[in-house]
């Protein structure tokens, strides 16, 4: 059964949730605070229970303080200039109105909508950037998505996600009852932590804008001098502008995509310090025991590929398996000396699942050639079995009775790795089924072929990928069981009243579908094969595919929903870690295949080359800085900022410093900092 079967039909992404608020410990009462009635107003943030028509910023400044933000208590609409391209000879650009409509939200629902000139007329992506721009507009002030109701409307033909920052700052105008400048737009792509990512045209994009009056035009930050494409010249934007009588300016975040269409500021976080994201020893300590024991099982796997290669019985694809895991061996043991314990570990369990991967390849490889196809197939029986574990981890995380924030966050971290572990799982068991049919197939193949070199090939390019899926599978799953102990420092014990998880899940169930549906437009993924080559290609997309639809699968979800309750936190905690993850690695996709039109080795599939390479080193400054004020912002709501940001944010400074792959991983490292440290929040701000 492929991957596709195995996820129900899809259910309308507007949905109610009436599930009932769950704590993780007694709920604190505001005793008082600082309420505004216009404007804004600097407040205690753990004693201010926020009204629906205010929003509190927290960590506006160093000491820890708080900012009020007054709401609007009414429906509010904006309008808001959109940019585009259109396709030709020559190419050309402008910009066109885009009506953005914000409203109060009491029901607890998400409620977003599109009106359309006619049937059709919004595609695909340009929805997906309406969603994750009432998405992130609504996270930016510490409020859910559930709290408000959206509505955009655009007249013609209109696609792409190159209006989603702009988007988001109309949107909070309306949210905060803020008038557009009709002289300002801009364009740019919205990061799930708020950056603005790049996109392409913008020289056309300017000059049709700039023929209809605008006079303030933002562009993302490190793409100043952009391509022409109708001559394939790099421009400069800011004399374009200058010269027409306009400026251009750089936008690297929303806030300063508010600014420039509002004129006005917004509050935010102040960053915290570089050195309060480091780790506490006892979790420095905790992941070297777990690289030991990796090391261990590396070592053992070693010693069998050593013992083939000298006897020359590995054929290229296996000798390219077994380089990968000494790389990544080398790697680990590298960082490990260096001190950078929580990175050594995920270098090392790589290690063990390709050197794995080669060892059970090979041992399958030397049961077709000796004819024994029966052996081979019970071989491979034998080793997909290795994940059945993935099952009994999701269970023993669901066990866990967390009392403090940081017990919550713990569970919801397990979960996500143990969801990852799922998702490779699922798809072993599709591509198990073809390679058996495989291995059937060479029945009637003569035994010399059988034990020829092209045979040896072909059987590792058609069961490699298989194993690899399994061994990723056991090692997510064996993963998120170790992190329940390295993760078990009690650095949030914030006695909070957590705001309905179910209401925080549905909103990132809405946010995670809308983003996979917009990666899947992008690859034209439209059936079984095209989404099972995708996901060989790309396991983040398998990721994102069975995180953002794991929830209302049967089989084992269905089995744990009913026997956990739909109602309880063990439920709510892992729909939440399951939609939040699938939100996450859909965005890290997108930003990959269409923001940074990132280019990959046709035949290891490691990237090679970015389209914007300033552009995506600025991205880089400033996600890191982002990740701290976020920090700031948890550390208000919580006491303390959650291990799982700090771990991620030390993994991507690192990172940063390695090659093109690293630092693309750096990216997504910093973006789940922000992400850790923002649930956090989220959980924490009732």
């Amino acid at each position: 059964m492929l991957l596709v079967r195995r996820v129900i039909a899809s259910i309308a992404l507007t949905a109610l949730v009436s599930a009932p608020v769950i704590s993780c410990g007694p709920a604190q009462k505001p005793t008082g605070g600082g309420a505004t009635t216009g404007g804004t107003t600097t407040v205690d943030a753990l004693k201010t229970k926020a009204p629906p028509n205010q929003a509190i910023v927290l960590g506006t400044d160093a000491g820890g303080g708080s900012t009020a933000i007054a709401l609007s208590d009414a429906e509010a609409t904006v309008t808001v200039d959109s940019m585009w391209v259109r396709l030709g000879q020559p190419v050309t650009g402008g910009s066109s109105p885009v009506k953005l409509t914000a409203a109060p939200n009491s029901d607890g629902s998400v409620r977003v909508g599109f009106y359309e000139e006619f049937a059709g007329g919004i595609g695909p992506q340009w929805r997906a950037g309406v969603w994750l721009a009432a998405f992130i507009g609504s996270t930016t002030l510490n409020k859910d998505l559930t709290d408000f109701k959206f509505t955009a409307e655009a007249g013609g033909n209109v696609d792409g996600a190159s209006a989603s920052g702009l988007m988001t700052a109309g949107f909070l105008a309306a949210i905060t009852g803020t008038t557009i400048d009709p002289k300002a737009t801009m364009t740019g792509i919205i990061n799930p932590d708020g950056t603005i990512g790049p996109v392409g045209g913008i020289p056309q994009k300017f000059t049709g804008s700039i023929e209809l009056g605008k006079k303030r035009l933002g562009f993302p930050i490190g793409m100043r001098y952009s391509q022409d494409l109708n001559t394939g010249e790099a421009v400069d934007l800011v004399k374009l502008a200058k010269d027409a009588g306009a400026e251009a300016v750089e936008v690297p975040d929303v806030y300063a995509a508010y600014e420039l269409m509002t004129g006005k500021k917004l509050p935010r976080p102040v960053p915290v310090e570089e050195n309060e994201m480091d780790l506490e020893a006892e979790v420095v300590e905790a992941y070297d025991a777990a690289y030991t024991q990796w090391q261990t099982d590396l070592g053992s796997e070693w010693d069998r590929l050593l013992e083939l290669d000298s006897a020359g019985r590995l054929p290229q694809g296996l000798i390219s398996l077994a380089i990968v895991a000494r790389n990544e061996a080398e790697s680990a043991e590298k960082m490990r000396k260096q001190g950078f314990a929580p990175l050594a570990y995920q270098r090392m369990v790589d290690a063990w699942m390709y050197a794995a991967s080669a060892n059970a390849t090979s041992e399958i490889l030397e049961l077709v050639a000796s004819g024994d196809l029966v052996g081979a197939k019970a071989r491979l029986h034998e080793f997909e079995g290795l994940a059945n574990t993935t099952e009994a981890v999701i269970r023993d995380v669901g066990t866990m009775k967390p009392d403090t924030m940081g017990g919550h966050l713990q569970m919801l971290s397990a979960f996500q790795k143990a969801i990852a572990g799922l998702a490779s799982y699922m798809h072993a068991g599709d591509t198990t089924a073809m390679t058996k049919q495989f291995l059937d197939q060479l029945g009637g193949v003569p035994a010399d072929q059988l034990a020829s070199p092209d045979m040896a090939e072909a059987v590792v390019q058609m069961v490699a990928p298989t194993i690899i899926s399994i061994a990723r599978a056991v090692a997510n799953s064996a993963a998120a069981k170790e992190s329940m102990a390295i993760e078990g420092v009690k650095s949030l014990n914030y006695m909070c009243s957590l705001p309905n998880v179910h209401r925080l899940a549905t909103s990132f169930q809405s946010a995670a579908a809308a983003n996979v549906t917009y990666f899947e437009t992008l690859l034209s993924i439209t059936d079984d094969a095209t989404r099972n080559r995708v996901a060989m290609m790309e396991p983040d997309y398998l990721t994102a595919y069975v995180s953002s639809n794991v929830t209302k699968m049967s089989g084992m979800p269905e089995s744990l929903k009913s026997e956990w309750g739909e109602d309880s936190l063990a439920w709510g905690l892992f729909g939440l870690a399951a939609e939040e993850l699938g939100y996450f690695k859909a965005s890290t996709l997108i930003s990959k295949w269409y923001s940074l039109g990132v280019q990959n080795d046709p035949y290891t599939g490691r990237p090679t080359a970015v389209e914007h390479e300033k552009a995506f080193m600025n991205m880089l400054t400033t996600a890191e800085r982002k990740a701290r004020e976020n920090a700031r912002a948890a550390k208000v709501a919580a006491g303390s900022i959650p291990v799982q940001a700090r771990i991620a944010y030390q993994n991507a400074r690192v990172l940063r410093e390695g090659d093109l792959a690293d630092k693309l991983q750096a990216l997504e490292m910093f973006w789940a900092a922000s992400s850790y440290s923002q649930t956090a929040v989220m959980l924490a701000r009732n």
